[in-house]
């Protein structure tokens, strides 16, 4: 495994959480606290080798709100809890440092996409807190599509549970059960992406996911925007936006280049490799002036494994169709 040193501790998180009612005053934005966490659950998943893990014993307990206690009817649906079943439990802060209290100190923290970490961090603020989570944080989501399925498609934990056969013993939409389905789901992913790296390196290609890349630093949210001088010309301003030379947001460190700029539509990406802050993707786009002129935006920002997977995505798509249009001249003289 690359950049990480055996053994290793994955905490799988799960969240649950109530959202405002619409319509209802709240007495606090939702734009500010888009969901309040209700439950926390987690399970730690230990890998001592490629063939050696263990889970513990799941983390649960139950959050009590301080801001929306009426229980959403959509959320209510799904998660199936009551207004009274708000009225338990303990503050967030307790519960949160209990929660960091048992995950210990050297681990690596996992959910099921980012929208937990989102919450958890937008919980953190309302309660004026440093909006900071553990450093290194790895999206189970597009690993699992990446190694299981080799592709792109977002399934759900469901999903990934039928994949791999995986026992249902309850019912999803709990915290603590699907922090246990969803470590179930990475041990097989971990278990499957050891088979495909050794089997590559047995065939000397290097066609696998690179692990360290969907690892990630979700605190990173430095961007950088640059804009261009105005030429009489898209075409110009664009390539004025390209010469700028870019560093990290946050060490200075001069970017090496992942993917060289390319065209994607109306808009230009590219990847950049950190050495110290792994991954980042460019963007630009031309824009006009009232005077008919153009000008061209730029921007630079912290990026995950899927989110990089699918710039490359883009970048393949582009390089198919130009392959193409050089076949097809010689496939015409031939009819």
């Amino acid at each position: 495994m690359e950049q990480i040193n055996f053994p290793v501790t994955f905490v799988v998180l799960d969240l649950e959480w109530n959202q405002p009612i619409p319509n209802m005053p709240t007495p606090v934005s939702p734009k500010e606290l888009p969901g309040e966490i209700i439950e926390i659950g987690a399970v730690k998943l230990t890998m001592r080798s490629e063939n050696d893990y263990s889970l513990s014993s799941p983390f649960s307990i139950i959050v009590k709100p301080e801001y929306y206690k009426i229980m959403n009817r959509q959320v209510s649906r799904v998660i199936n809890r009551s207004t009274d079943d708000l009225r338990h439990g303990l503050g967030f802060l307790q519960a949160y440092d209990m929660f960091l209290k048992w995950c210990g100190e050297d681990y690596i923290l996992c959910a099921w996409g980012d929208s937990d970490i989102s919450i958890l961090k937008s919980n953190l603020k309302i309660h004026n807190q440093p909006a900071e989570v553990n450093d290194r944080f790895l999206d189970v989501q597009p690993l699992f599509g990446r190694v299981a399925e080799d592709t792109a498609h977002q399934r759900s934990v469901s999903y990934a549970v039928d994949f791999y056969r995986i026992p249902k013993t309850d019912d999803f939409h709990n915290a603590d059960r699907d922090a246990y389905y969803e470590a179930c789901i990475l041990k097989e992913v971990l278990i499957d992406y050891f088979v495909m790296t050794e089997k590559a390196r047995q065939e000397g290609t290097k066609d696998y996911p690179n692990l360290s890349q969907y690892i990630s630093n979700p605190n990173l949210t430095t961007q950088v925007h640059w804009k261009s001088n105005t030429y009489p010309s898209e075409k110009d301003a664009v390539e004025d936006a390209m010469k700028v030379k870019l560093s990290c947001p946050i060490c200075s460190f001069e970017l090496d280049p992942i993917l060289n700029w390319f065209s994607s539509g109306h808009t230009w990406l590219s990847l950049w490799q950190c050495e110290t802050h792994n991954t980042l993707t460019g963007k630009i786009r031309a824009k006009k002036t009232p005077q008919q002129s153009f000008y061209a935006s730029g921007q630079l920002r912290f990026v995950n494994g899927n989110a990089a997977r699918h710039v490359h995505e883009k970048w393949q798509e582009k390089n198919e169709k130009k392959s193409e249009e050089v076949e097809l001249p010689e496939k015409q003289a031939e009819m």
